[in-house]
């Protein structure tokens, strides 16, 4: 069964978000320079050089009181390495996150973007982002934070990288000042954040103008696209288990059909990549990724949660 990594949060003792076997990585290791994620995945574990970087960055300069902000996490990562979404991975490790924050602070869930597929010898698989990671969440403060005040938000990180042959841990301090103003003021970064947006992916509504179709066949779900273009499903963290997911998430004849286990989720939630089949270059689209978030057996629609426009 593929490892279902979820990202841990810190914030004051301890409050923690994690999947079971992320709990076994974390607790079998004294630290993470100790230990291989996966021996079969990975061949070999190496010291801890810098093959990525990190900072912190806001969307905003300033925040107003009882108002809420996004900051980032911004990884850029070597040439030829990876480091692991919060997915379902056959092998890897989890982002580590111990965050330092005033009092007042709340710093939200983060928003994962789109991962890729990454398939390795022996039947791996894992989900990975190469080259960068923009990885945003909210953060909101008390309605009770004085006009003037600064915010100063830290975070120490814990993160693998890999090549093909080499895991590598790795390490960051980083924090972000924000200014308490009755007058949000856009930072220097916010054209970033305005492309994370833009890049990830149109909603799947079951309209005509959608390029993926997503049917039912019992619990059987079928997504199928006519322009000429293979898929493949990428699974989001919150989604029911996918069964099967190395031979059947990914296709190029225009057709996947993916079983759940929905013992835990009635929810498929993730992303569908189209990408060019040899041979057959695909009618032109505007977007090549679609975000998919539909309950087991209804059709995808606009309104999500709203169980009356669920129903088929």
């Amino acid at each position: 069964m593929p490892t279902r990594w979820f990202g841990i949060r810190l914030e004051g003792i301890a409050q923690m978000r994690i999947g079971q076997r992320a709990l076994q990585f974390v607790t079998s290791c004294i630290a993470i320079t100790a230990c291989a994620a996966s021996a079969q995945a990975q061949p070999g574990f190496g010291e801890a050089e810098e093959h990525s970087r990190v900072s912190l960055i806001s969307e905003t300069e300033t925040i107003a009181p009882d108002t809420s902000t996004m900051l980032a996490f911004e990884f850029n990562l070597d040439k030829s390495y990876h480091t692991y979404a919060d997915s379902y991975n056959d092998s890897g490790a989890p982002l580590i996150t111990v965050w330092a924050k005033p009092t007042g602070v709340e710093i939200g869930d983060p928003i994962w973007p789109a991962p890729y597929r990454y398939e390795q010898p022996g039947g791996v698989l894992d989900h990975v982002y190469e080259r960068r990671l923009f990885l945003m969440m909210p953060v909101s403060i008390d309605p009770s934070t004085p006009i003037g005040e600064e915010i100063v938000i830290s975070a120490s990180l814990e993160w693998l990288v890999c090549d093909s042959n080499l895991c590598v841990p790795q390490y960051g301090e980083v924090s972000t000042t924000l200014n308490v103003a009755s007058r949000v003021k856009p930072s220097e970064h916010a054209q970033k954040f305005a492309d994370a947006r833009d890049s990830s992916g149109k909603l799947l509504t079951g309209a005509r103008s959608d390029a993926v179709i997503v049917m039912w066949e019992g619990d059987t779900l079928v997504l199928s696209n006519l322009l000429g273009y293979g898929m493949s499903f990428i699974p989001a963290a919150e989604s029911a288990e996918p069964l099967k997911l190395m031979e059947n998430g990914r296709s190029d004849s225009g057709t996947l059909r993916i079983d759940f286990d929905f013992e835990e989720s009635d929810r498929v939630v993730g992303w569908v990549r189209l990408h060019k089949v040899k041979g057959n270059p695909g009618a032109p689209v505007n977007e090549k990724l679609w975000i998919i978030n539909v309950k087991r057996g209804s059709k995808p629609n606009a309104f999500l949660g709203n169980s009356e426009s669920e129903s088929q």
